[in-house]
């Protein structure tokens, strides 16, 4: 008895010689060999396309590459570190700011006159005997030969009286615990101070100022209400 078979793929009898003919490839088939290639020309016109890199900002004034400046990365941070923690940011001695001097803070924006005006009747270490910066990581600019970056985080305890602008602050016994913020320093071809940069907060989750810098961190922490980008509505 015959048995049927399950398989005829495999036992079907082969076609007369020079009648098989192979059966064409679905196009979608060929479609999909044909991507690989497609898709690596792609990529090389790409990268054959991809623009020079471009430099970054620096600020206009700054010496170009190759200038000579009169001041190694050592020296200027010396400098800074002078600036800083000997005239209190030229306050004690304006003999190192530059005539063109530029106070430039995220709020407040200065002249030289009125930047020693305005700063000299601060009388912040009045009620805050131990305010202290704690700066720290100064760093001359890799891209601007005459610019020095460094850190501060403000520290101290309001135990007295203080003036900031036309109000006296009276002592609140608070302590005053600012958060990480950048400032910097420029300097020309003399040594003296062209820009004094500062009061960017850095990471505003540190301190008890809200997260706000310089001035109104102070503030802030001593429970002035000073309102924050957002906070009006």
């Amino acid at each position: 008895m015959a048995v049927a078979c399950t398989a005829p793929s495999l036992f079907a009898a082969r076609p007369p010689a020079g009648t098989y003919r192979p059966l064409a490839r679905p196009a979608a088939a060929r479609r999909v060999a044909i991507k690989p290639r497609a898709a690596a020309e792609t990529v090389s016109a790409a990268a054959s396309t991809v623009p020079p890199s471009v430099s970054p900002a620096v600020l206009p004034g700054t010496p170009a590459p190759g200038d000579a400046f009169p001041f190694t990365a050592d020296q200027l941070v010396a400098l800074a570190q002078k600036v800083h923690f000997e005239t209190e940011n030229g306050v004690k001695d304006p003999a190192v700011l530059a005539d063109d001097f530029r106070f430039e803070f995220p709020i407040i924006k200065f002249d030289r006159a009125t930047y020693l005006k305005t700063v000299s009747g601060f009388t912040f270490k009045e009620g805050i005997p131990n305010l202290n910066s704690n700066a720290y990581g100064f760093q001359a600019d890799k891209f601007e030969p005459n610019r020095v970056w460094f850190f501060v985080r403000t520290s101290g305890t309001h135990t007295g009286p203080f003036k900031f602008g036309n109000d006296t602050y009276e002592a609140t016994g608070k302590t005053i615990q600012g958060p990480p913020e950048l400032c910097s320093y420029t300097f020309n071809k003399e040594g003296k101070v062209t820009s004094f940069t500062g009061g960017y907060v850095v990471d505003n989750r540190v301190g008890n100022t809200k997260g706000l810098g310089a001035a109104f961190g102070i503030l802030s922490a001593i429970g002035i209400n000073i309102p924050t980008p957002g906070s009006l509505g």
